[in-house]
């Protein structure tokens, strides 16, 4: 309920010769009601913005009597806006209302408390009705201004004219709103209100915007504040600079409309992009899939609230032996990581997305996701699930890369790794630049110039030599480890090493050759999936 700074009554109001004892620094709490104690009163007599009028008499009429700290207490903890007493007050009254930050006013004799409080109570309700006015006036301008299809700039543009001051937006981090003109440099409590929009409680829809007031800064200037709340919670500011002095009722009342004007137009365009979605797929799927401008992601993510400028990981699930629709993949998915806060499960046509933050006390994403897939597995009953992991990354163009990194991984974990696992992009190593070649011809063409007569000899013959080759350059090329490692005799090992310069035409003493049957060895699996060998060192480092 609106009420009276106390201030502002003492000056034009309460009888000429009321002193201020004690609290001083309280007189800009706002009073709402008088209430008048002819009683020692319950705790449910006395309301938040109460002045409480007495007299020095009523704490005596009690047996035994009543202290005043008792009641001083009893307002604080009601939230009392002040005391105001008649009589002679003990001088330790005002150090104790000093210590409570609770103004306590002395009365003159004489002042009838009945009739004070009559007064108080009209000069509050024509106030009242006066600022209903105002507000009313205030509350047209700006949704005028908001249902006029010109967007937060018109809010901004109105506020401006209404208070003659310089106003702008800010989003819940304190940064400058996109596309708006920005604030004064440096803005007066600029972490002080991002601390306040944190400590903001949740509030219900269509509640009045909560509006504080910050500074002064070194330059005497101050910053009135009226937090934009979305679903219930604070998604920017409206702010406005007052170079110096006290802030005008009125000033307060605009930021608090604008505020609200803010939201409208929030709304307004969620509520279109939210039908475009419809059309177009998910928002999150079209910054996946990178169709939407840095931007217009950005812009569209404040009103969603998507969470993309936070640093996040992509994984991307898909059962390729699943015959039933992914619905229920996707509903698991959401059920077992409703534990994951700010996550977000989406269905992509290249499998189901799942969007996280990374994890705290440095646990590899990967990690996070394969006790995920080994969870999905044991509750669905699924014969495989294939998972690919994506870096972390911050923005819109830092999501869609991710999700290219974690699908690229899955379809490697298809092709390569039997489909059941889960594999992260930085695993991939060289797999990375080989794999989106797969279909070139020039890629095939290299493999079997430089493997093929290997391949066939070992096809013809029922040799081992090509897995000999792979034994050879796991070991680094020491004997002695190969041979071990072959169940293989030295001489064995040396015989087989010769007939593959032979076929092959190359010296494995030298470094560039070498390095081409290396190459031709990883690209093997590409275009031979059937001749993958886990472990053999042809596939992914899993």
């Amino acid at each position: 309920m609106r009420g009276v700074p106390l201030r502002e009554l003492l000056e034009n109001l309460l009888p000429p010769g009321t002193q201020v004892i004690g609290g001083r620094g309280g007189l800009d709490h706002e009073v709402t009601w008088a209430t008048l104690l002819r009683t020692i009163p319950a705790r449910t007599a006395i309301q938040r913005g109460d002045l409480l009028l007495f007299s020095v008499d009523l704490l005596s009429m009690r047996e035994p009597p009543l202290v005043f700290p008792a009641l001083l207490e009893l307002a604080l903890e009601r939230e009392a806006a002040g005391l105001a007493v008649i009589g002679p007050v003990p001088e330790d009254w005002g150090l104790l209302a000093d210590e409570a930050g609770l103004p306590l006013l002395a009365l003159p004799e004489g002042t009838g408390l009945a009739d004070l409080a009559n007064q108080i109570a009209r000069f509050i309700v024509a106030r009242r009705e006066a600022w209903y006015e105002i507000e009313r006036e205030l509350q047209r301008r700006f949704q005028q201004a908001a249902l006029a299809g010109e967007g937060l700039p018109a809010i901004l543009r109105v506020l401006e004219e209404v208070t003659g001051k310089r106003a702008w937006l800010e989003d819940a981090q304190g940064s400058p709103w996109p596309d708006l003109p920005g604030p004064p440099e440096p803005p007066p409590g600029l972490a002080e209100r991002r601390a306040w929009l944190r400590r903001l409680p949740l509030r219900e829809e269509g509640g009045e915007s909560p509006v504080a007031l910050f500074g002064p800064d070194a330059a005497g200037r101050m910053c009135l504040a009226g937090a934009m709340l979305l679903e219930r919670r604070p998604i920017g500011v409206v702010c406005l600079l007052n170079p110096s002095g006290e802030i005008p009722e009125r000033d307060r009342l605009a930021v608090a409309q604008a505020a609200a004007a803010c939201v409208l137009v929030l709304l307004r365009e969620r509520s279109l992009w939210t039908a475009e979605a419809r059309v177009r797929g998910e928002f999150l799927a079209q910054v996946l899939r990178g169709e939407l401008p840095e931007a217009e992601a950005r812009r569209r993510a404040r009103i969603l609230n998507e969470p993309i400028e936070e640093p996040m990981a992509v994984a991307v699930f898909r059962a390729p032996d699943a015959e039933e629709s992914p619905e229920r993949l996707i509903e698991a998915i959401r059920r077992l990581t409703a534990r994951f806060p700010r996550c977000r499960v989406q269905l992509m046509a290249e499998g189901i997305a799942f969007v996280f933050p990374p994890p705290g006390g440095g646990t590899d994403p990967e990690a996070v996701v394969e006790g995920l897939r080994a969870e999905l597995v044991r509750a669905l009953g699924l014969p495989r699930l294939a998972a690919g992991v994506g870096g972390v990354y911050a923005g819109p163009a830092g999501l869609a890369r991710s999700f290219r990194e974690a699908v690229q991984s899955l379809q490697m974990v298809e092709a390569l790794l039997g489909g059941d696992r889960t594999l992260a992009y930085s695993r991939l190593d060289i797999y990375r630049v080989l794999y989106p070649l797969r279909e070139s011809e020039v890629l095939e063409e290299f493999y079997e110039q430089t493997l093929g007569p290997l391949e066939r000899y070992d096809q013809e013959h029922h040799a081992e030599l090509i897995p000999t080759l792979e034994a050879f350059f796991a070991c680094d090329g020491n004997l002695q480890r190969t041979a071990q490692r072959l169940f293989l005799h030295r001489n064995s090992l040396a015989y087989r090493l010769r007939r593959i310069q032979e076929i092959t035409g190359v010296d494995l003493r030298r470094w560039e050759d070498c390095f081409r049957l290396q190459l031709a060895l990883k690209i093997r699996p590409i275009l031979r999936r059937s001749h993958a060998q886990p472990g053999s060192g042809s596939e992914p480092r899993a």
